[in-house]
């Protein structure tokens, strides 16, 4: 039986200790193969939260930069340069504040953790559950593209919340096109390279797969076409490598394995998530 939800629909967090004897060691009890682990990433977590943040955006950036090298993607690679650029120069801002701070609000710090087995995040301080909420995690499937196994299960380990977005944008990856395909039995063309405006002017509408006797079209970098709102819901917190905390259209798959890897939360908790938790706040997911 899952715990009550340790907020108030006001919004309020209200401290609660699952005893016996907390929350957090029932969760180390429940996965005693993982407890040691986890409970070292914990004691990690007061101080380490900076270093996790610049660990996983160069994580992130070194993964994707070694995929679109593999694919001699060079649209995508200019993409990512200025993607990364972008989120750089917000970070440093950030962390500029957070080291100012770290000395007096280390011992203090919430974190975050997600159980996969369980489907669950918990924003703890200590052994004190501060608010907790379902989620949807990922499916496991896989996807074989070019030759490649793509497999969609949420990645586990220590990461940090390292950006925030209201209403964000999904810009597919090329490997979306691809599922959609074998899905419903299209040819897949690559118009990746091609100038972003090209696809407008073959007449295809910003936000919409672009299908065309049957042939799907893996769009151009920056297209507007590329850009799709509302899948991500209302909000993201991006980790690293390019997964999220984030909303979803789809709100009955919370509580199950069918994400493509990121976290997926109820409109209402991505926007608490949003509201009161901070860049630079760690995450542990096991």
């Amino acid at each position: 039986m899952e715990p009550p939800t340790a907020h108030s629909r006001a919004g309020v967090p209200e401290r609660r200790d699952y005893s016996p004897p907390g929350r957090l060691r029932r969760i180390l009890h429940s996965h005693r193969g993982q407890a040691l682990s986890l409970l070292a990433l914990l004691l990690l977590a007061a101080g380490g939260f900076v270093a996790a943040t610049l660990w996983a955006l160069d994580r992130r950036f070194e993964r994707d930069a070694a995929r679109i090298a593999y694919t001699k993607d060079i649209g995508a690679l200019q993409f990512l340069a200025e993607r990364e650029g972008a989120r750089l120069g917000r970070l440093a801002d950030s962390l500029a504040t957070a080291e100012n701070r770290l000395q007096g609000l280390a011992p203090n710090r919430p974190y975050l953790v997600v159980s996969l087995a369980e489907r669950r995040v918990y924003y703890l301080r200590g052994s004190d559950t501060l608010w907790s909420a379902p989620v949807a995690v990922g499916s496991g499937k896989t996807l074989v593209v070019g030759g490649r196994t793509l497999r969609f299960q949420t990645p586990r380990g220590r990461m940090a919340i390292t950006a925030k977005e209201l209403n964000p944008m999904w810009v597919p990856p090329n490997w979306h096109y691809h599922e959609v395909a074998q899905a419903r039995g299209l040819r897949v063309v690559d118009f990746s390279h091609a100038d972003p405006d090209a696809l407008t002017r073959m007449g295809f509408p910003p936000g919409q797969e672009p299908i065309r006797d049957g042939v799907i079209y893996i769009l151009p970098w920056g297209s507007p076409q590329r850009r799709h709102p509302g899948v991500l819901g209302a909000a993201k917190l991006e980790i690293q490598d390019g997964y999220y905390f984030h909303g979803t259209k789809d709100e009955g798959s919370i509580g199950e394995a069918a994400s493509h890897g990121c976290i997926r939360l109820r409109r209402e908790d991505i926007l608490w998530m949003y509201a009161n938790v901070p860049v630079g706040t760690p995450v542990f997911i096991y």
